[in-house]
């Protein structure tokens, strides 16, 4: 979704707390994380229970944004949901669905499903880290080893895409910030059940957790490391 832009009231809002609405003018590839949130095939083949139809309009500006991070000498990490062993670690997920849909949940996310695969048209490369998470958020003690994954590459910032922008996007995003990592919601990487979510989703987290930027706004920021891959 490219539809986003900051109010005049929010821009205001923003601007009174942290005098400025974006806080950190260079953005280091070397201690950054591109961390790419369920772009699955659950939640992108059409006609899918869980389709977000606007996700598979941002894979060319994920595949541009995470290039651009592997030559600049930042990190690319891909986050898959898993259904598996969840039916009753996480039964009150499935108890806000019906009986019908949140079979077709557990079945369609399990390891090895179909659901579960990441979309096609992705470029993932063999040098991307990949992460198994259970919860919406990645960043949730339990969900992942995200977090000590990153810590211990010496990560500092995490540039959040994926689906839905409003769902496990805002809560790792959310968890991210609250667990010290400097994040960044790249609004047209993120795609959301709606333009109306998307938006709010968006606003919310620039006023109270970090920062919201486009891919070519982070990419003005971003700074190349001193290992790239022309290096």
């Amino acid at each position: 979704m490219t539809d986003y832009k900051i109010s005049d009231q929010l821009l205001k809002v923003v601007v009174e707390d942290r005098e400025t609405p974006h806080p950190w003018p260079t953005i280091p590839a070397d201690r950054t994380a591109f961390v790419v949130i369920d772009m699955q095939k659950y939640f992108m083949a059409p006609n899918s229970q869980g389709e977000a139809e606007s996700a598979r309009e941002i894979v060319p500006t994920i595949n541009r944004l995470a290039k651009a991070m592997r030559e600049r000498g930042g990190r690319v990490v891909w986050v898959q949901t898993t259904t598996t062993d969840t039916r009753t670690a996480w039964s009150v997920r499935h108890e806000l669905l019906s009986p019908a849909k949140a079979e077709v949940r557990l079945r369609a996310m399990e390891l090895g499903a179909e659901g579960f695969e990441l979309w096609p048209t992705l470029e993932v490369k063999s040098e991307d880290m990949k992460v198994i998470k259970t919860l919406y958020s990645a960043f949730a003690q339990g969900s992942s080893d995200l977090a000590a994954r990153l810590r211990s590459e010496g990560i500092e910032y995490v540039l959040i895409g994926g689906t839905y922008t409003n769902v496990c996007c805002q809560a790792s995003a959310q968890d991210a910030m609250m667990l010290n990592f400097r994040t960044v919601m790249v609004s047209d990487c993120n795609a959301a059940s709606t333009l109306q979510a998307h938006v709010a989703t968006l606003d919310n987290f620039l006023e109270f957790f970090g920062d919201v930027l486009n891919a070519d706004e982070v990419l003005q920021r971003l700074a190349p490391g001193k290992k790239t891959a022309a290096a």
